[in-house]
């Protein structure tokens, strides 16, 4: 633990050079992440529609949302445990390959008709996916330099976005002319693909032992969560992460019935989908020539996760394509911005040996927003009109993050603190033992 007025320590330091140099092992990672992205996005389009054919009710893609998003509510939790404790690598490549078999499987339930075929498939491929986020997260700082961190997130959610935007139009031209299957398959091969390219990647087995071994053994082992929500920065981004993922998700699980009712049909799904991706993508451009000073990171966002909500909430209310599509770009473009500063937040305050954990905490908040999200929009499928559902859904969002953003303050680094305290415990001990001396 570092000392009252030193530095505060970071997970970087521990890291061994050979880790974080070289090009080519980075290419090599965004590759095979981008590669599933892509795939992926390919297949969502595919099953809103056939799900929405099979069922002839809007709770059909509803209830996809729900079986997509509900399996990840603990995957991150998992999967950020396994990975501090083994390898980011390794439950990046065992989980991709899972989602490749449960994707696949997809063929047989979508020529059999069976709906709870799909969605018992959709669910194990996403939990899947869940235990593998928090170890994309860690491995990025494994691959590049701290100053190089914010360039390499940004990076990392440009191609995020790219994939929204690129996969559900390629994804929503190919369903008309070569239909569902050959979708599902292409969505399988990417996972496998990635899923060897990470597989080429060095092994950081040990880099939890050098960083930060005593902490992983220590009384903080199974308290990564509780020790990154300590910090007023990380509770404010998964405050936003998790208005994101409720509101996003109640407007996706929606956004078939609003492209038949008003856009034009089920066509205009993929469109939609691409000006959501064309917005992360100029969020992503934003976050990677621009980085707010770290005081200002929690500020930052508060008005980009505000931005997002208040956009989607007008989106409802546009009848005009043109508009409405212009709305859903600026909606993503705050959250494609607040996702990379946020992330880039977490990892610096991440102490040695809880990287993957303290990651962790983002994608449980994103999902168990996601997953609150297509428990809403299943439940006032037959209640309430698509476009009141999306409203009523981000005012609530809203409310969350400003109480949350008025109610906490900056605070120093999780490594410093247990610095303080540790200088705490030692002065104490000085004491008991003079007094037992004396």
């Amino acid at each position: 633990m570092p000392a009252l007025g030193e530095p505060a320590t970071s997970f970087f330091d521990g890291l061994p050079p050979p880790y974080r140099s070289g090009r080519g092992p980075i290419r090599r990672f965004f590759v095979g992440t981008v590669l599933s992205w892509y795939g992926d996005w390919l297949s969502t389009v595919a099953l809103v529609v056939i799900l929405y054919e099979l069922t002839g009710n809007p709770a059909g893609p509803a209830g996809y949302i729900l079986v997509r998003v509900a399996p990840r509510v603990l995957g991150p939790f998992i999967g950020g445990n396994l990975a501090d404790q083994l390898s980011p690598r390794r439950i990046i490549v065992i989980g991709t390959s899972v989602q490749a078999v449960f994707t696949a499987s997809l063929i047989l339930s979508d020529r059999a008709g069976a709906v709870w075929g799909i969605y018992a498939a959709v669910a194990l491929a996403q939990f899947a996916g869940a235990l593998v986020r928090p170890s994309q997260s860690a491995m990025l700082p494994m691959l590049v330099s701290d100053a190089a961190l914010p360039r390499a997130n940004a990076t990392y959610g440009l191609f995020l976005s790219t994939s929204i935007f690129v996969g559900p139009a390629i994804g929503a031209a190919l369903l008309l002319r070569v239909g569902p299957d050959p979708l599902f398959a292409i969505d399988a091969a990417s996972f496998l693909v990635g899923a060897l390219l990470v597989a080429t990647l060095p092994s950081p087995r040990r880099v939890g032992h050098i960083a930060g071994g005593d902490a992983q053994r220590g009384r903080f082992a199974s308290r990564g969560i509780l020790l990154a929500l300590r910090q007023p920065e990380v509770r404010m981004v998964a405050a936003a992460n998790f208005a994101s993922g409720l509101a996003v998700t109640v407007t996706q699980a929606l956004l078939v019935v609003a492209a038949r009712e008003r856009f034009g049909g089920d066509e205009a799904v993929g469109y939609l989908y691409s000006s959501v991706g064309i917005g992360g993508t100029l969020g992503g451009l934003l976050a990677l020539r621009w980085s707010p000073p770290r005081s200002w990171t929690r500020v930052a966002v508060y008005l980009a996760i505000a931005t997002e909500l208040v956009a989607l909430a007008g989106f409802g209310a546009i009848s005009l394509v043109p508009i409405a599509l212009l709305i859903l770009a600026v909606s993503t473009c705050g959250g494609s911005a607040f996702e990379v500063w946020g992330l880039t937040e977490v990892q610096r305050r991440a102490p040695p040996g809880f990287m993957a954990r303290f990651n962790a905490v983002i994608f449980l908040s994103l999902y168990s927003g996601m997953l609150v999200g297509a428990l809403w929009a299943l439940g006032t499928a037959s209640i309430l009109h698509w476009d009141r559902a999306i409203e009523v859904a981000c005012a609530a969002a809203m409310v969350l993050v400003s109480v949350v953003w008025a109610t906490s303050r900056s605070g120093a680094p999780v490594a410093e603190l247990d610095g303080k305290a540790a200088i705490s415990r030692r002065h104490s001990a000085r004491r008991s033992e003079a007094r037992r001396s004396g």
